[in-house]
């Protein structure tokens, strides 16, 4: 809508979220410590099970590898949400330029506006 001197309100927010999110996410993948990583996790949970040594919360070996299978997936489904968010950020840094060097607004509204509110509209 060619209100640049606002995008400051939402830059702002967004960094300290972006931020927030990639790092808890490549920590809650990577991080050596098993009580935060998920890798990490499944790699002692993994080494206990080929000793035939439960560790809790599980009861029996199925458990424990039930908790090696979720360990990875969590793990892919974080570093699928990171790469997601990185995606986003590189579309809009490609975006944002072409976006700004357009003359004309490129917001496009459907639909009722003030005009279809006020009964002037052709809807």
């Amino acid at each position: 809508m060619k209100r640049e001197r606002f995008a400051w309100i939402t830059i702002v927010p967004t960094v300290w979220l972006v931020a927030c999110t990639v790092t808890a996410g490549l920590e809650k993948v990577f991080d050596p410590d098993p009580a935060v990583g998920f890798l990490s996790h499944a790699v002692q949970f993994g080494q206990a099970a080929v000793t035939n040594r439960i560790l809790a919360p599980a009861t029996t070996l199925d458990q424990m590898r039930r908790v090696i299978f979720n360990d990875y997936v969590d793990a892919a489904l974080a570093a699928l949400a990171v790469a997601l968010v990185i995606v986003m950020i590189i579309y809009a840094i490609i975006e944002i330029p072409k976006a700004m060097h357009t003359p004309k607004s490129t917001v496009l509204e459907i639909g009722g506006g003030a005009e279809a509110m006020a009964g002037g509209g052709d809807d």
